[in-house]
């Protein structure tokens, strides 16, 4: 075996989010791809051992990407913005009337309704802008207690603004009941459908990983060890991005990785919570070390809004 032979370096996949994690492998499927597809149409230029991990690897991607989809393009999450921009018109517009009547009436009993409601208003802070959650309790705190006020309803009378405050706890309970669906049993399952084939995604990287680092060390044609080293080498640059600029700082990013003469394995693999044990092929796999839900969190990566 030759001295120095180039690894890919252990990368820990679990300390990617869900979307970090689905670029990130997308990424060395188009590296590994345009190397594989760079020489005669139809004829891959992988070593054996390297396309029979390719093939399933790129399956798994595809699946994932799928998966991932899915779980984003839920009908809950245009339903629940068409109810909160109907949600946050009749807000505006209720804020809007009481705070016409408080600058511009000279109807001194209107102007006293309005001072008396918008002080209620004002104390709950409601912003159109935040997310839905917060935006969802500040308004049922604010309507319960302006049904709860026997002045506020005398007031809103004298207004004529009643419709308005039915209207805005209508579609307020519109949103929190469409986001309690969401998060219902089927939505559990599309996290879980992701979970699942965030883990395929990750057991074929680590074959495929394995496979290439195991062929640059075992091959015999250099040409193809040749190419196979450029590949590394992409690969390599690849993760000391994700390490200095994806992966959160102080999660152990930099845990090692493979070394030049091929025992990167028992060297950057380490046990316990950072990883799987160390592998002996040399600077292979990710050692992710957990599952979709616990490795890089879930499918909401994002919050609303």
């Amino acid at each position: 075996m030759a001295v120095n032979i180039k690894q890919i370096n252990q990368f820990q996949l679990k300390y990617l989010r869900m979307a970090g994690f689905l670029e990130y492998v997308q990424q060395v499927l188009k590296i590994v791809k345009d190397y594989r597809d760079s020489g005669e149409a139809g004829v891959s230029q992988l070593p054996a051992k390297v396309e029979a991990a390719y093939t399933p690897f790129a399956t798994s991607i595809v699946a994932m990407d799928d998966a991932y989809k899915l779980s984003r393009a839920s009908d809950y999450t245009q339903r629940i913005a068409d109810e909160d921009t109907r949600r946050d018109g009749l807000y505006l517009a209720l804020k809007n009337q009481v705070q016409m009547y408080l600058k511009f009436t000279f109807d001194a009993e209107k102007q006293t309704a309005a001072t008396y409601l918008w002080n209620i208003m004002k104390k709950y802070g409601v912003d159109v802008s935040e997310n839905y959650s917060e935006e969802s309790g500040k308004l049922q705190q604010m309507i319960q207690e302006l049904e709860a006020d026997n002045s506020a309803g005398h007031h809103i009378t004298t207004l004529g603004i009643s419709s308005l405050v039915t209207q805005l706890k209508t579609a307020n309970e519109a949103v929190r009941t469409l986001m309690a669906e969401r998060n219902d049993e089927r939505m559990q399952q599309e996290k879980a459908a992701l979970a699942n084939a965030r883990n395929r995604a990750d057991e074929a990287y680590r074959d495929l990983i394995l496979m290439i680092n195991a062929a640059t060390a075992m091959e015999d044609d250099q040409e193809s060890i040749a190419g196979l080293e450029g590949v590394i080498s992409q690969m390599n640059e690849l993760i000391k991005y994700y390490r200095l600029y994806v992966v959160k700082s102080g999660t152990g990013g930099n845990n090692g990785g493979g070394s030049s003469n091929g025992n990167g394995g028992s060297q950057g693999g380490g046990t316990g919570e950072n990883g799987g044990s160390g592998s002996n092929t040399g600077g292979s796999g990710s050692n992710t070390g957990g599952s979709g839900d616990n490795g890089g969190g879930s499918g909401d990566d994002e919050p609303d809004q």
